[in-house]
């Protein structure tokens, strides 16, 4: 660009690099997380686990919350025996007041709060309309929507201390296609999705990135085993996902790498929404 092209069109490089110094790291570290504090909740097993440990192998601190306090102290364990930094806690984040309870207590031990994610989430209740249990129905919403809510808005302090402040939502491919049936788990999965974006708009301004990611069927115990063959059979490349892949899409966004994206939806699904699963 010419120094008349430049001049006209008011770009000045050294201030617009100076403009987002300290917010964007040098490149060659940009999947660096070191000195980052993150909360992730639903991390006692599974995807949660894998949340964990490939946050702290990236450099953060980590917070696990989960209602299971024998295995959420294997998942610290796995974090801790790689070299990592665990603080556990169990809390019943369906609360407003176990919610902020958590978070305060994740940001005490870690230091502040850069990093979010919402992992924590139920899957029963597989019925249609007429055999809908209005119980279920509302402890789906309360774990799966207004958990996330609660503890989203009560980390907002700390995340608008953060130079690099993320949100992710570990959702459902079922929040973007429902099946026709689980209305309580598809509405409150579609129901995630609106949260995530409208806190998006709400927080751009503030450099609070929030998006999420959408898990098909991944090999965890949320797959029974019965069913194992025929959701290998929906997907398109033959198999279900690891819980480290969706891990990784997690990471991409809770790190500089995603620096630029909020209110978007990562697909891991290996391409089942392709054939309208």
């Amino acid at each position: 660009m010419s120094a008349a092209t430049t001049a006209a069109t008011g770009t000045d490089t050294a201030a617009t690099t100076a403009a987002v110094q300290g917010e964007v790291r040098a490149p060659g570290s940009v999947h660096d997380l070191t000195g980052r504090a993150a909360l992730i909740t639903g991390a006692a097993r599974g995807m949660g686990r894998a949340h964990a440990l490939a946050l702290a192998g990236r450099g953060a601190r980590v917070a696990l919350a989960d209602l299971d306090a024998a295995e959420l102290a294997e998942t610290a364990a796995a974090v801790e025996e790689a070299g990592g930094e665990a603080h556990t806690f169990t809390t019943d984040i369906t609360s407003r007041e176990g919610a902020e309870t958590l978070v305060e207590s994740a940001a005490a031990a870690l230091g502040g709060l850069d990093i979010l994610v919402h992992n924590a989430g139920l899957m029963f209740s597989m019925t249609g309309l007429a055999d809908t249990d209005d119980a279920d129905f509302d402890r789906l919403l309360a774990v799966n929507v207004r958990a996330p809510l609660y503890l989203t808005r009560a980390a907002l302090p700390h995340l608008r201390r953060s130079a690099a402040a993320r949100v992710v939502f570990v959702s459902s491919q079922w929040g973007q296609v429902p099946d026709g049936h689980s209305y309580g788990y598809m509405v409150s999965k579609a129901g995630q999705l609106g949260l995530m974006k409208t806190l998006a708009k709400e927080f751009a301004a503030e450099r609070i990135t929030v998006n999420a990611v959408t898990p098909g069927a991944v090999a965890t115990r949320m797959v029974p085993a019965e069913n194992y063959e025929a959701e290998v059979a929906a997907v398109p490349v033959g198999r279900l996902a690891q819980p480290y892949e969706i891990a990784e899409a997690v990471a991409f966004l809770a790190a500089d790498t995603g620096a630029f994206v909020t209110g978007q939806t990562i697909p891991v699904n290996g391409g089942a929404l392709l054939v309208g699963i």
